[in-house]
């Protein structure tokens, strides 16, 4: 199966009816190449291509017609998709969303239109779900993630080292085996319902458990639905907030913030800037008050040690004008009332004793003769300590952590004020500056919504799972007390021997597949990585499908010991290997498939696999990822390229034939 023609009209930046053609070479094989500049609509071809396939939900499709004929009030959406079949027949699906006549259109007023053409005959609308099926039938959805793929789906099977196990389902689909579990499921609900007329348990009861069964069937049915929708809707989410984050980026050349964060950033600058004016205020009271003070606050020290040694000076020069009387009232104490000694002193030695004392006294201690400078008075002096005092024990001296704290708030607030400038600016660069930060929050709610919403059907799709099991038991215990008649026992029998078969066959087929799976891997994994000569063989698990690595010692390699690099080179080598193991002849899409590889892996990718993918390989890529000297590397292999155009002020993207360089 190949693509030869894809048209996409009014999608996205896909304005107007735009065709691309996939040539093919001599030998039937099949590499094209498409350039684009992010953003220029890579994403969309690959988005077209499964709508047109597969459908869509109609709000999808409206967000996603192109803005300009939106606002015409144009909302009608069609794609066209040309498969050469393996028995060389042409097969046309051509799919359209469209409005109708009405004004001020909504996403619920689009209509679906599916129109099938093989070999030049339009199949009947009647048939429309007939031929849906044949689609899905002959490139089935499950398995078209292995096909057509991008660097999210690498980077999702390379996440760690059981990420291969949660896609177990879709490993199953690919290898063929799901197709024998439901064929093993529906020889098993045959037996369940040929068990229903037994005997020994009344059918009331029989049927009041398969009603039971039944429901609980749909109910889980439903909440897959739910499951696989929540899960879309949260890649689009997901995809829709990297878009945005990379047209911030691209645009404003800055890591944009949430509107949270900018509001807690502006209320720290108000808080920051009202306390900012209180200290300013502060300040400047305490200028108008006591900052005068403030400045003699320095001399301080010296004016009250001035002040002691002039009182001590004034007191020796009182004891030195008073001498005289002192020493005669010193000599009298000693005498009166009374002796304090036995002896009784005679007038000379009296006079003697007041002579000596009188000396003393006139002599003075030996104080340094300190000059009046301040000459106060000892009440003067008193209150002048006391006001000192005051003023020391004031709040002039909180000036300088006032001061401080101005200095250090004056910076903060610029910091905040910096970091709060948007690069944007012109209005309509703030404008796209709230446009894009709304988009991001308005994503980010989303994807934590879904999320939850996510993890909870998810806990309701186990425990419902866990209640079929419950009730599928409940019902095999019953039929087997019932007394089945000959030709229903014999056609049970057949109905287990033939699941057994069945379960025997796909316990060997998945062996068989899995070996050779495993040998496809290792076989492109050995062309792509850099430490293929280190590496001695990939295991897969027969049961789990848990992938493991051993070196040439035989010790298992952790994938998330490998690097970046050689987890993307061990991804695509097991796409690749299960491309080749699934037998099915579809083409591979490939988009922006070495932006996170180094210059060895992009060698190995482009001289290994892009010849060898398949029988027509279509790679989506950038000039910095396929640039010149890669293109010449591939330039053998390929069929034709062409590169798409986008004009930022027109918003609109064309196709050129020829790779950027060639246009």
């Amino acid at each position: 199966m190949k693509f030869k023609k894809l048209m996409i009209e009014n999608y996205k930046s896909f304005q107007f009816p735009t065709q691309i053609h996939f040539p093919q070479g001599d030998d039937g094989k099949s590499i094209f190449l498409i350039g684009g500049m992010n953003g220029a609509g890579k994403t969309s071809i690959m988005e077209a291509v499964n709508f047109c396939l597969y459908g869509g939900k109609a709000h999808d499709i409206f967000n996603a017609v192109n803005r300009k004929e939106k606002n015409l009030g144009n909302v009608k959406v069609a794609f066209e998709l040309v498969i050469e079949m393996d028995d060389c027949s042409e097969l046309i699906v051509q799919r359209s969303w469209s409005a109708g006549a009405v004004d001020s259109p909504k996403a619920n007023d689009l209509q679906e239109h599916l129109v099938v053409v093989r070999d030049g005959k339009r199949v009947s609308v009647r048939n429309k779900q007939i031929w849906q099926d044949y689609i899905r039938a002959a490139i089935p959805p499950g398995i078209t993630q292995f096909f057509f793929f991008d660097g999210e789906k690498i980077q999702e099977i390379a996440a760690d080292d059981h990420s291969e196990v949660r896609l177990k389902s879709s490993l199953e689909a690919a290898l063929g085996i799901q197709y024998i579990n439901q064929l093993s499921s529906d020889m098993l609900y045959l037996k369940n319902e040929e068990r229903k007329g037994f005997v020994e348990i009344s059918d009331d009861d029989l049927e009041f458990k398969q009603v039971e069964l039944k429901k609980e069937k749909t109910r889980l049915g439903r909440k897959k639905i739910e499951q696989a929708d929540l899960t879309q809707e949260l890649d689009q989410f997901r995809h829709q907030y990297d878009e945005a984050r990379t047209r911030f980026q691209a645009i404003f050349n800055a890591e944009p913030e949430t509107r949270e964060l900018l509001k807690e950033k502006e209320k720290q600058r108000i808080q920051k800037s009202n306390r900012l004016a209180q200290l300013e205020n502060e300040i400047k009271g305490l200028s108008e008050s006591v900052l005068p003070f403030s400045i003699a606050g320095v001399f301080f020290d010296d004016i009250k040690k001035q002040i002691e040694a002039e009182h001590e000076t004034a007191e020796g020069e009182a004891i030195k004008a008073h001498a005289g009387q002192l020493a005669q009232k010193i000599v009298r104490a000693v005498e009166e009332p009374e002796p304090i000694y036995k002896e009784t002193l005679s007038d000379e030695k009296m006079q003697e004793l007041e002579g000596r004392i009188f000396k003393i006294l006139k002599e003075g201690t030996a104080i340094a003769d300190v000059p009046r400078i301040l000459n106060l008075s000892e009440r003067d002096a008193a209150r002048m300590l006391f006001r000192i005092e005051q003023f020391e024990n004031s709040d002039v001296f909180l000036i300088r952590p006032l001061l401080e704290e101005k200095q250090e708030l004056d910076a903060q607030i610029k910091q905040i004020e910096a970091s709060l400038q948007t690069g944007a600016a012109s209005e309509s660069e703030k404008e796209l500056f709230d446009q894009l930060q709304s988009e991001m929050e308005s994503c980010t709610t989303q994807i934590g919504r879904k999320t939850e919403q996510l993890r909870i059907v998810e806990e309701d799709i186990i425990r419902l799972e866990k209640q079929v099991n419950i009730v599928e038991e409940e019902i095999e215990k019953l039929y087997e007390r019932h007394d089945v008649s000959k030709d229903k026992a014999d056609f049970i029998n057949e109905c287990d021997a033939i699941a057994g078969l069945l379960s025997q066959f796909v316990v060997r087929l998945r062996k068989s597949k899995i070996q050779l799976l495993q040998e496809k891997t290792f076989e492109m994994y050995k062309q792509l990585s850099s430490k293929s000569g280190l590496i001695k063989d990939i295991s897969i698990n027969d049961k789990t499908y848990e992938i493991k690595i051993r070196d040439r010692s035989g010790h298992e390699i952790k994938k998330s010991g490998l690097s970046a690099g050689e987890k993307e080179v061990f991804a695509v080598s097991l796409l690749w290997g299960l491309a080749q193991t699934s037998r099915l002849s579809l083409p591979i899409i490939v988009d922006t498939p070495l932006s996170r590889l180094d210059s060895t892996h992009r060698d190995n990718i482009v001289n290994n696999y892009f010849p060898n993918a398949g029988e027509q390989v279509v790679i989506l890529s950038t000039d910095t990822e396929i640039d010149n000297d890669y293109y010449r590397l591939l330039q053998p292999h390929l069929n034709g390229a062409v590169h798409l155009e986008f004009n930022q002020g027109q918003e609109l993207t064309t196709v050129k034939t020829g790779y950027f360089w060639e246009a």
